[in-house]
């Protein structure tokens, strides 16, 4: 075997390694230095990739429950103002309602009854009467015209009728 040290990139590593010690008798004498680091630099590497992903992920997930909090904070308070508009929305519909219907109260007071209310109902039934006299003078004409037709297409008749006469 070869007794010098290989030259490793790393000295680091090739010391904690220790795979060119010189084997010899005075090996046993000397005392074995515990390595400081594991001997598997894959493992090592996977374990400190392993690590900070832990890590990123309890930040990522700290971020994510204060993200939920503060949406479910404000989806409370969306359901809080859309509790208050409909109370609010009630309250000035009905302030609206109380209000026309204390107008129309006032005016009712104020007017009363109509002085023309009276003449206005005389008014009414004289033009009824009027419509029914009209009708009826209608009625007449209607019944006079027939005759005059009547007449007017059987000359013959009317001249029976007129020598009948004294």
């Amino acid at each position: 075997m070869d007794t010098e040290r290989k030259t490793v990139p790393n000295a680091l590593w090739a010391y904690l390694l220790q795979k060119d010690l010189p084997v010899s008798s005075d090996f046993v004498a000397t005392p074995m230095i515990p390595a400081m680091a594991p001997v598997d630099r894959t493992n090592t590497s996977m374990r400190m990739l392993i690590h900070d992903m832990q890590a990123t992920l309890e930040k990522f997930s700290a971020r994510v429950d204060t993200l939920l909090i503060n949406v479910k904070d404000a989806k409370t308070e969306v359901i809080n103002c859309n509790r208050i508009l409909e109370c609010e929305r009630e309250r000035v519909l009905d302030e609206i309602s109380n209000s026309s219907k204390k107008a129309q109260t006032e005016l009712k007071a104020c007017i009363g009854a109509p002085s023309q209310a009276s003449s206005l109902e005389l008014i009414q039934k004289s033009q009824y009467s009027a419509e029914n006299s009209i009708q009826a003078l209608d009625k007449r004409i209607d019944a006079i015209q027939t005759v005059l037709h009547v007449f007017a297409t059987r000359p013959a008749l009317s001249i029976v009728h007129s020598a009948d006469r004294p």
